[in-house]
């Protein structure tokens, strides 16, 4: 029988990590000799596995889980949409030193260019900003192909064609593929994303060195990136929230496509959880720790651990020594019955609800919506 599931992260240690991941978030078994970027808190990606740490189940990988339950784990509609593939990847991101400037392909480019994995869409939760971090994320205005070529050329990489802007924490970024973007220095991020590794990057500087890419293919990667770039711009990069207050439960919308919903909630009292849409959901402990059960078995969530709620799963919450608790709660949406339909009812217009969608034509809430064009320069 399935439970709340909590994993060992896959750990990822790029040239621009810190020691972030121990410093605040307290992770254990992190090597003390070695900077960590990226800890992959649920991933089913080839060789990148986590690994269940608690109940029964102990041991196993994710890609066992899903061979071995399938429906039972993700839920029917999810499963006879992606079938064998586990839809969503989350990880949290040290950004000690800045991040390569980078875009991700969509399904259709990664496809089309015959690449392993998916497109990658992608929403960054900023857990921690330190006083004068940023971000870059959006191409500049009037950017084209043939302007994003030459300040390649000339290694104008950052503020030659994207915008860069202050990060605060509890911003929320939406990042549909195609869209140029870096974190810079100063910030923990926690990011939920298809289930995708692939993206092209024009500024590789110490990943070569380092062997994290092949040369060949960085070099490659300054071709492809103006190919498979947006060029689009918006009033503001970080997305609008929209907050409920439902018992003593606080639900606040963070971002929105049709490939996940990121939520947070503030639970200051025991709450029992079930997703009357049968699909598995992801929590993340931002704040407090609490006790996560269901079906028989328990297990304390602190600050920064993660777990997979199974489809299907009536999950406890009881906030620990009285303290109130904070998620991030990940789904795979249905966007019309999730967030358009429910938010309408309770008043929000659709300007405010497409805004969970970032700016853009990638926004997938506009097709819901029927915004004119400009909607997003109001």
């Amino acid at each position: 029988m399935l439970y709340p599931l909590k994993f060992k992260p896959f750990l990822k240690f790029y040239p621009y990590g810190g020691r972030r991941l121990v410093n605040l978030l307290h992770k254990e078994n992190v090597p003390a000799d070695r900077d960590v970027a990226e800890s992959w808190e649920i991933a089913d990606h080839g060789e990148e596995q986590s690994i269940v740490v608690n109940g029964p189940l102990q041991g196993k990988t994710l890609r066992q889980l899903m061979e071995e339950y399938q429906s039972e784990l993700v839920g029917k509609e999810i499963y006879d949409r992606y079938g064998d593939y586990f839809p969503l990847l989350l990880k949290f991101l040290d950004c000690d030193k800045r991040l390569p400037a980078h875009l991700h392909p969509s399904d259709a480019d990664a496809k089309k260019m015959g690449l392993n994995d998916t497109g990658k869409a992608e929403a960054w939760y900023i857990f921690k900003a330190d006083p004068g971090a940023g971000a870059y994320c959006g191409s500049l205005p009037g950017l084209t192909p043939e302007k994003f070529s030459d300040a390649i050329a000339r290694g104008d990489n950052f503020d030659g064609v994207m915008h860069y802007v202050s990060t605060q924490t509890g911003h929320t970024y939406l990042v549909p593929p195609g869209r140029l973007h870096s974190i810079d220095a100063g910030n923990l991020a926690i990011e939920i994303q298809q289930n995708s590794d692939a993206g092209f990057g024009w500024d590789w500087q110490g990943f070569v060195e380092a062997g994290v890419i092949d040369p060949v293919d960085a070099e490659n990667h300054k071709k492809w990136a103006p190919q498979t770039a947006l060029y689009e711009d918006g009033a503001q990069q970080h997305t609008r929230t929209i907050t409920l207050s439902q018992g003593n439960v606080t639900r606040t919308f963070c971002a929105v496509c049709r490939y996940f919903a990121l939520e947070k909630l503030a639970i200051t009292e025991p709450y029992e959880f079930l997703d009357n849409a049968a699909r598995f959901n992801t929590f993340t402990v931002t704040d407090g720790e609490a006790e996560i059960g269901g079906n028989g078995e328990s297990t304390l969530a602190k600050l920064g651990e993660s777990l997979l709620i199974p489809a299907g799963v009536k999950t406890s919450i009881k906030p620990a020594n009285g303290q109130p608790v904070e998620l991030l709660r990940c789904y795979v949406p249905d966007i019309e019955k999730d967030v358009v339909n429910p938010l309408r009812l309770v008043g929000f217009s659709d300007v405010e609800i497409a805004w969970l969608g970032s700016y853009g034509k990638r926004n997938d809430l506009r097709q819901f919506l029927e915004l004119p064009d400009g909607w997003d320069q109001q």
